[in-house]
């Protein structure tokens, strides 16, 4: 027998401890024990429950954080560029082109780093000085990008300058990405098996600021393998900004000027499609970029894109009120997005054991009685 069913039988008083006991009391104080027996086990026992989820959904998708750092200033003598992998996939291909066969295999100085792990959070950043001799004269740039992650959370930034101009093959750039992937089941005893969908939302805040050059920030996510949706991006592209979902009302929470964009916001996802009690997995991440041409340009994203809120809605589209979402990494989620487990102060803490110890030691003391 397991501990759920040896709860789920002292809840109904039928083991034969509690028969012999219960025979021998009033009928009302037997209607009392019970009746206490029931606040306590239930509320275990469904605790027992979702945590028999958890150990479901984290064998069932595989959570994971991911960061990406480039930062290079150098002068090229490769003809043919392309974007790190991460970027090209998942936000589109933009950013700072490298030379085809890589850093530092291409020869030039700079860091292209990624890093995973499977429980956050995570952090990264790099720093590249340089220069050359391009068809313009000599050049020089410096900046730097970080990148952090954790499961709900995830921020990127970068910054540089440049002095004198460059040419097409002077590669100057700094950039980062940071993602989360989690699994997530939205288990339900009444709609389990039943279609319903999510809607998912994210405060967004930071800025972009360019005196030359262009800089960008991307926040994307995907459900499954499916397709890749753009939750917002802000760019500022030769003194042109631009702001995407400019009528939306988180975009109200940003001022945009040519040379900058820089507020915050709360954006939503689509309505994601699920199947209560089936996990599914999300990943989100963001990306901002830096690319400075004789003068200096910022992406700073940082400390953003924050899950903030959850709707679930049942097969009709109804709001479903009262939910919990199991999630592959064991962080928790609920309708106001990623939530901060509570730890009991000490004395609470030393409250509620010397609680449950006399609550133990009257139930044995009346059980010897009898």
């Amino acid at each position: 027998m397991n501990l759920c069913e040896c709860l789920a039988r002292v809840a109904r008083g039928s083991g034969p401890s509690s028969r012999s006991f219960e025979a021998r009391e009033h009928p009302l104080e037997v209607a009392r024990h019970l009746k206490t027996r029931a606040r306590i086990v239930r509320p275990l026992a469904r605790v027992l429950f979702v945590a028999a989820l958890a150990t479901a959904a984290m064998s069932a998708g595989a959570a994971q954080v991911e960061t990406l750092v480039v930062d290079v200033a150098a002068q090229s003598g490769f003809p043919t560029y392309r974007a790190p992998p991460l970027i090209v996939d998942f936000f589109g291909g933009t950013g700072v082109g490298l030379p085809l066969n890589g850093l530092p295999v291409g020869g030039l100085p700079g860091v292209e780093r990624s890093m995973t792990s499977p429980s956050g959070p995570l952090f990264d950043s790099a720093t590249a000085s340089g220069g050359g001799n391009s068809i313009f004269g000599n050049w020089s740039a410096s900046g730097s990008s970080s990148a952090n992650a954790s499961f709900g959370k995830v921020g990127a930034a970068g910054s540089g300058s440049m002095v004198s101009s460059g040419d097409a093959n002077s590669v100057s750039g700094f950039e980062a990405a940071a993602l989360f992937t989690e699994s997530m089941t939205v288990p339900d005893a009444v709609r389990n098996g039943q279609a319903g969908s999510a809607v998912l939302h994210f405060s967004v805040d930071g800025s972009l600021a360019v005196s030359g050059g262009s800089a960008a920030f991307f926040a994307n996510y995907q459900k499954d393998s499916g397709p890749i949706f753009t939750l917002m991006t802000a760019s500022i592209q030769a003194g042109t900004p631009s702001f995407f979902p400019s009528g939306s009302s988180g975009a109200a929470g940003y001022v945009i000027t040519p040379g900058s964009i820089s507020g915050g916001g709360v954006f939503d996802t689509v309505p994601l499609d699920l199947v209560f009690g089936t996990p599914f997995e999300l990943t989100f991440g963001v990306f901002a970029y830096a690319l400075p041409r004789v003068g200096s340009a910022t992406s700073s994203f940082a400390s953003t894109a924050l899950l903030t809120g959850i709707d679930i809605f049942d097969a009709a589209g109804r709001p479903v009120d009262d939910f919990t979402i199991v999630s592959g990494s064991g962080t928790l989620y609920g309708p106001h997005g990623l939530q901060v487990a509570a730890v009991p102060e000490p004395t609470t803490a030393a409250l509620l054991a010397a609680g449950l110890a006399g609550m133990f030691g009257a139930w044995r003391r009346r059980r010897a009685r009898g």
